[in-house]
C-alpha cells in the first residue's frame, strides 16, 4: 500500500509538472537597423538605428500552452541628426529625426515543441509618431553652468496609423531546477507600413538671432523594414 501511494504521488507530481511546463509570458529586448522605403528614404536618408521591446502573454495563463501570445510592442528609430555650426547671429544647433511605433501585438508560434528552435510570425497594429526636434548644441560647460537659453527650441510631431507583419525565431529553453527558463537569443524581421506623415525636411532648419525657427516640411508614407537582434526573457 505504501509503494502504491508513493507511486501515485510521483505520477501526480510529474503530471502537474508537465502540465506547467509551458511559457506564460515573454519579454524581448531588441537593437535594430532599419531601412526607410519609398519617398521617406529619399527625404530622411537610407538607414536608421534604434531599440525596442515587447511584452507578450499566454492568454491561457498557467492552464495550458498556447500557439498564440498577445501583448504590446514598442520601437524607437532615429534617422540621425543635422548639425549647424554657430554664426554671428545664431548659436550652434542640431536637429534629430525620430520615429516611434507603439502597437498592440500578436505572435503565432509555428512550433509547439517544449524545448528547442522556435520560429514565430508577428503582427502589429498601432500608432506611428514621426518626430523632429531642434536643440541648441551646447557643450559640457554650457550644460553645467549656462545661461538661460532653452535647450530645446522646436519640436514637431505627426501621428498616424502603423501596422506590420514579420517573422523570427528563438531557442526555447527547458525549465531549470528553480522553475525558470534561460534567456535566449532572438532575431526578427518586421515590415511596417505607416500612414503619411509630415516632418521637417533635412537641411531646411534655420534659427535666427532671436531664436525664431523656420523650416520646410515634407509629407510621405513612413514605411520601414526593421531587422531586430536581441534577447527573449521567458517564464
Amino acid at each position: 500500500m505504501k509503494k502504491l501511494f508513493l507511486s501515485t504521488l510521483l505520477v501526480t507530481v510529474m503530471s502537474f509538472s508537465m502540465a506547467q511546463d509551458h511559457e506564460t509570458y515573454q519579454v524581448s529586448l531588441f537593437a535594430h537597423a532599419g531601412a526607410p522605403l519609398g519617398d521617406l528614404k529619399d527625404l530622411v536618408g537610407g538607414s536608421a538605428i534604434g531599440t525596442g521591446f515587447n511584452a507578450l502573454f499566454n492568454p491561457k495563463g498557467k492552464k495550458s500552452s498556447s500557439p498564440v501570445f498577445v501583448g504590446l510592442d514598442f520601437s524607437y528609430s532615429t534617422f540621425g541628426r543635422d548639425k549647424q555650426p554657430s554664426t554671428t547671429t545664431a548659436p550652434p544647433y542640431k536637429t534629430s529625426f525620430n520615429d516611434y511605433t507603439i502597437s498592440g501585438a500578436i505572435r503565432l508560434f509555428t512550433s509547439q515543441r517544449e524545448v528547442g528552435f522556435t520560429p514565430f510570425i508577428d503582427g502589429q497594429l498601432g500608432a506611428k509618431i514621426f518626430n523632429t526636434r531642434t536643440k541648441i548644441d551646447k557643450n559640457l560647460f554650457h550644460t553645467l553652468f549656462n545661461d538661460d537659453q532653452p535647450e530645446v527650441i522646436n519640436t514637431t510631431n505627426d501621428v498616424g496609423l502603423g501596422y506590420g507583419i514579420g517573422a523570427g525565431f528563438y531557442t526555447r529553453k527547458a525549465l531549470n531546477e528553480n522553475g525558470n527558463r534561460g534567456v535566449s537569443f532572438t532575431l526578427r524581421t518586421m515590415y511596417i507600413w505607416g500612414d503619411k506623415a509630415s516632418y521637417v525636411k533635412r537641411g531646411s532648419v534655420n534659427v535666427d538671432s532671436d531664436g525664431f525657427v523656420t523650416f520646410e516640411t515634407a509629407y510621405s508614407n513612413t514605411n520601414m523594414v526593421l531587422v531586430q537582434l536581441g534577447i527573449v526573457i521567458p517564464q
